[in-house]
């Protein structure tokens, strides 16, 4: 419990929760630019007990009190610096070494001379929960030579989930990423249409609140576990890591590791088992697991029954009651975790006969099934144990408070669809179906032009080994397009009907409607799949992965949407907290070294979060200058950083594009005419000025020598597109002239991005609306001269594709072919903010793809493309959803 403060600072008293409007728009601080209604809990919830302090207010109070700096124990922010340096990027013989070169010895004047004395001082850093080894004792049933059962000893190595729980809901740098009761959320003010998205707007929490005490604190557990091997070329090392976090915390939030809102709950003994006979070794595995799991999640019966007073990330202290909401896993280990069978499905009593069948099963109930175990644990026969194909288990969720671990089994959107349906299933099965079978595949896939974020499969797809998800999705974007022109109609339709299955399981915010496309897919992919029954590759299709896509809708529905419980996150995971940590050490008794290093490492973290945090007061309470110590960053600001990718959270969203400030080439206009492909650009120049209001009276006469500064790239920022990203994205633009080899530089072929173009007469608020959206190919970006009139941003070069008029049946794409005028490609001179994103085009390739093709010149050789839906999530809601 935090304590009560009574006269505290007036900067570290915290202002009381808003209170909510029913049926209310939050606003775009929540939602930028999109009209959301919410409904409030009808009761109480979230109700506030006082003013408590979370473990920053103590640390710095105490420093205050103490009359020491925010950076205290290290002598100064440059010294903490160092010590943060070394901890997260250097071994310990190398930090002994480093610290002893005379240079760093005799010049930095550090307070710590050897790695000893800095672990001395990050040991006494403020820490998150502390690391518990447990005993486990086994007992096999094969005997030793004296006749005596053979037992083997294991380690449990675990934290206190209701310490991490504590940490987590009061970490300052969550206040804006927390909510601590359920709304209901909806697109429309009448209340039809809902939005599911972050945990709190799902229905089990609105529903689990009703059982716990009126004005409590629901903290939904999500757990997850995976087992992953820590050595890469030798040895048989591995760890089992179960990691913890709540629902409260904005899904966006949790999935970045640096913010650190994930916590290594414990690590589960990997053993062989070799006292156990071969035929018992299985079950007695899965016992082992529920007896760890137990141990792990104990502490949240009596939380999850009587509540625990805990202080919250905005100061005031709550009644929280954690309740075990969602377990992330794959599908093994979802089928451990239910004590199922592998080839059932872990949510349901569908037979396994009908996993391939549209079927509307009931529900695994759990005291039905805690039943069934007792009966056969008992040795009395059990038709249900049979019939659910029940493993002989006592479970770890046995006696957790108000937990329907059934319905805790969320979607894997990676191993069940990206891996399991996509790849292992319909990859395959097309790739025996189409005329010219692999190889044309894979030349297919060698042809594709380039685009930002797309891998080039530059060998195909048979020749690939390791297997990622980055290889799954993008062999998604490209997969249909590969298939049209050889494939039949009813192979294209059944796996469009996947494809958009998946990409419609990615949306990070759902409405009814979303979720009628989703389900419409789904039926879409039975009314279909028959297509590999008449061809003879498959006679069934009772695949547990394939039956997961009927529970997505109701996990959407009652978790919120599917992105917040992808087991792509504790895979990421696993780099910091398992493979990093077994890096660091000697390999030896390996998981108490890992648990050291990974204090040390929390210890850092913590630390670095709470001088973040810290930095706003230092100019009231360091004894030196606020130059000395001060950050300019904001509280919390350490939680948005990501670790990279296209999208950003913290652009201007008013910003359409970014360009350098000054052109990196003067060139001739002759040269973009022969070096960019700009073939009619002086009379396309001469259009557009004479159209320019800004032009001037009287401009330089437009001949191949004239010089004009030229631009090689500029970048998009487009707009959130809520539906699978609240971030603005950037999207880089290419306009690149071949380069030959010179020396040891290797030759680089030419690259014009192909555009999404809004036309003029056509402007709308609304980045994401069809209506007056054209495709081109950019040759050049340049700027006109001052003496050619007031042009206030760079122009773009731009050769158009025929208009988008209807989707193509069964494929679902528009299909377009370069715009020619008089057999010359129609051209226009815009201004470049008229350019909305990048799109990419398949090459419509027909029956076997032309062998001259590659994807340097398949922009330039082929005659007719389809704008492709799957590029990006942004484009599959653009040219799929919307334009459905």
């Amino acid at each position: 419990m935090g304590d009560v403060i009574g006269d505290a600072p007036a900067e570290y008293v915290p202002a009381p929760p808003a209170p909510r409007a029913p049926l209310a728009s939050p606003g775009p601080g929540d939602h930028d630019k999109v009209k959301r209604w919410v409904e409030p809990y009808p009761k109480s919830a979230g109700e506030t007990k006082g003013i408590g302090k979370t473990d920053f207010v103590k640390v710095r109070e105490w420093q205050v009190d103490q009359d020491q700096d925010p950076w205290a124990p290290f002598e100064s922010q440059e010294e903490w610096q160092l010590a943060q340096w070394l901890l997260q990027n250097v071994g310990q013989n190398a930090t002994d070494v480093f610290l002893k070169l005379p240079i760093i010895a005799n010049q930095t004047s550090a307070s710590f001379k050897n790695k000893q004395s800095l672990y001395q001082k990050i040991d006494g850093l403020p820490g998150g929960a502390e690391w518990i080894c447990e005993t486990v004792e086994v007992e096999g049933d094969r005997r030793d030579s004296q006749g005596d059962p053979e037992r083997e000893t294991l380690q449990l190595w675990r934290r206190d989930p209701i310490e991490c729980i504590r940490d987590m809901i009061g970490n300052p740098a969550f206040r804006d990423h927390m909510r601590f009761e359920p709304e209901r959320a909806y697109e429309d003010q009448d209340g039809k249409s809902r939005v599911y998205d972050e945990m709190w707007t799902g229905d089990w929490w609105w529903e689990t609140q009703d059982k716990v005490e009126v004005g409590a604190t629901t903290a939904p557990i999500i757990i997850a576990s995976d087992k992953t091997h820590l050595s890469t070329f030798s040895g048989d090392k591995k760890a089992w890591p179960v990691y913890m976090t709540i629902g409260n915390i904005e899904k966006s939030i949790r999935r970045k590791p640096s913010a650190r809102a994930t916590v290594l709950l414990g690590y589960i003994p990997v053993t062989k088992l070799e006292c156990f006979t071969k035929s018992k070794r299985s079950a007695a595995g899965f016992q082992i697991f529920h007896d760890c799991m137990a141990m792990l999640l104990d502490p949240l019966k009596a939380a999850g029954r009587e509540g625990i007073d805990m202080t919250c990330s905005d100061g005031f202290i709550r009644r929280v009651f954690p309740i075990l909401a969602a377990y992330v896993a794959d599908h093994p280990e979802q089928c451990l975790v239910a004590c199922t069978g592998e080839h059932r499905c872990p949510r349901c009593l569908v037979q396994f006969k009908q996993l391939g069948d549209p079927v509307r099963s009931v529900w695994r109930d759990h005291e039905t099934t805690l039943d069934a175990m007792a009966d056969m644990e008992a040795g009395v026969s059990s038709d249900t144990f049979n019939a659910q194909g029940l493993r002989p288990t006592r479970p770890f969720w046995a006696d957790l408070p108000h937990c329907d671990i059934f319905s805790c089994i969320t979607p894997d959107l990676l191993h069940q669809l990206h891996k399991g349906v996509f790849k292992d299933h319909i990859v395959a099965w097309a790739a025996q179906c189409v005329s010219g079978g692999q190889a044309e595949i894979d030349q297919r896939f060698r042809t594709m032009p380039p685009g930002a974020n797309l891998r080039h499969f530059k060998k195909g797809i048979s020749l690939i080994s390791q297997w990622t998800g980055t290889e799954y999705k993008n062999m998604e974007k490209l997969f249909l397009g590969v298939l049209s022109g050889q494939a039949e109609p009813g192979l294209i339709r059944v796996v469009r009907a996947t494809l958009d299955f998946i990409y419609f399981a990615h949306f990070e915010s759902h409405t009814t409607q979303s979720l009628r496309h989703l389900d419409a897919a789904w039926v879409s992919f039975h009314q279909n799949k028959h297509y590999f029954v008449d061809k003879g590759i498959r006679t069934n299709f009772s695949i547990p992965k394939i039956h997961s896509m009927h529970h997505y809708i109701a996990s959407i529905m009652s978790r919120g949407s599917a992105d917040g419980f992808s087991s792509e996150h504790p895979e990421r995971l696993h780099i910091d907290f398992a493979k990093s940590a077994y890096r660091a050490t000697n390999k030896r008794e390996y998981i108490k070294q890992m648990t050291t290093w990974l204090r040390r490492q929390d210890a850092c973290h913590r630390f670095s979060s709470y001088l973040n945090w810290a930095a706003p007061r230092v100019s009231d309470n360091a004894k030196d200058s606020p130059e000395d110590g001060a950050e300019d960053d904001d509280p919390g600001d350490n939680a948005n950083n990501d670790d990279g990718g296209a999208s950003q959270g913290n652009h201007d969203t008013t910003l359409k594009y970014t360009i350098a400030k000054s052109a990196p080439y003067i060139l001739p206009i002759g040269a973009l005419v022969n070096e960019f492909g700009a073939t009619d650009f002086i009379d396309r120049l001469s259009d557009f000025l004479r159209s320019s209001p800004s032009a001037a009276t009287r401009t330089p006469a437009l001949r191949t020598t004239l010089m004009l500064p030229v631009y090689k790239q500029f970048t998009i920022l487009i707009p959130p597109v809520l539906q699978v990203t609240q971030d603005v994205t950037t999207d880089v633009v290419h306009t690149r002239r071949a380069v030959a080899r010179h020396g040891s530089t290797a030759a680089s072929p030419s690259r014009f991005d192909t555009i999404l173009v809004r036309e003029s007469g056509h402007d709308t608020e609304n980045e994401h609306v069809l209506e007056g959206l054209a495709v081109a190919q950019i040759c050049v970006i340049f700027h006109l001269p001052d003496d050619f009139g007031t042009f206030t941003e760079p122009l773009a070069y731009i050769e158009w594709f025929t208009p988008l008029s209807s989707l193509t049946p069964d494929i679902g794409m528009y299909k377009i072919s370069p715009s020619t005028r008089q057999h010359q490609r129609r051209a226009s001179i815009i201004p470049l903010s008229q350019v909305k994103r990048t799109v990419h085009l398949i090459p419509r390739f027909g029956r076997a793809v032309d062998r001259t093709w590659t994807s340097d010149n398949v922009l330039e050789k082929c005659k007719s493309f389809y704008l492709n839906p799957y590029y990006r999530n942004i484009d599959f809601v653009l040219f799929r959803y919307l334009a459905d």
